[in-house]
């Protein structure tokens, strides 16, 4: 697969699962998308760098990170914005509502992290890189391919991310019905980076005693070349389909939520004439 290479100021430039069982979801995350895990050792918290196949270099695919969650945060993906002054852009997020969690932190010699929480709660980071730029491939089988806030207040996320980001939001759609913004270095929404979906949440308590679908979390989506048999490989080990495969105009997706609580989506690249 090729190298990824751009990686504009505000772009999602990496992914980390934060899991209350490292070695569980790491089982679960190789048996759906093939991925191989590598620990860097106790000096990094046996953190676990996520690899996807090779690379036409022939280096190893590295697409994000794997950790233990702390005591009482909930599973989920991470999203982390590419932060080429991480100081100005921290201090952008704190003035816009954020919550500081870790950081800024020196990450070895591979760069600069920090981890942040959106005005309801939602966790992402940014990263100035070093040795590391981020994900080394994206698009490709196993590897990231979109990434999507989902929030109850869209309109309020919208303002907080375009702030953080430095991107432009654009409105995708805005009815009654579906409203989801993108996020593009420019006005109009060409060539977005990443989008920000208004979810409703049932009031109700949630049944069998899964646990509760939070207001706003990041999602990421994970190439597959069959997203109907990834997702069945994932429901035999445990996780739960919150929607069901189906075709779109950007592939054929599926949602779903890990045995461990982490949200995550599955789709199935399509090629320039809208083939899977």
């Amino acid at each position: 697969m090729p190298r990824y290479e751009r990686f504009d100021a505000g772009d999602p430039c990496w992914v980390e699962l934060a899991t209350s069982d490292p070695r569980g979801s790491a089982s679960f995350y190789a048996s759906v998308l093939g991925w191989s895990l590598q620990d860097m050792g106790p000096e990094s918290g046996h953190y676990h760098l996520i690899t996807a196949g090779p690379l036409d270099d022939g280096d190893q695919a590295t697409v994000g990170g794997l950790g233990a969650a702390d005591p009482g945060q909930r599973a989920s993906w991470i999203v982390y914005f590419n932060a080429p002054d991480l100081a100005a852009a921290h201090s952008r997020a704190l003035e816009a509502g954020a919550t500081a969690l870790v950081g800024p932190d020196i990450v070895m010699e591979q760069g600069s992290m920090a981890l942040l929480a959106d005005r309801q709660g939602a966790t992402f980071g940014l990263w100035q890189q070093a040795g590391r730029r981020g994900f080394d491939a994206w698009g490709e089988s196993g590897t990231t391919a979109w990434f999507e806030l989902h929030t109850t207040e869209l309109d309020a996320a919208t303002e907080f991310y375009g702030t953080v980001s430095g991107l432009v939001p654009h409105p995708m759609a805005d009815t009654p019905e579906f409203r989801y913004n993108q996020f593009a270095p420019q006005p109009g929404g060409v060539d977005a980076r990443f989008g920000a979906f208004e979810q409703s949440i049932d009031p109700h308590p949630v049944a069998g005693g899964a646990a509760p679908h939070p207001a706003a979390e990041w999602l990421v989506y994970f190439v597959t070349p069959s997203v109907d048999e990834a997702t069945a490989r994932a429901v035999s080990l445990g996780a739960e389909v919150r929607g069901e495969p189906a075709d779109t105009p950007f592939g054929r997706m599926a949602n779903l939520v890990d045995p461990f609580g982490a949200g995550f989506c599955l789709v199935e690249a399509v090629d320039e004439g809208g083939n899977a």
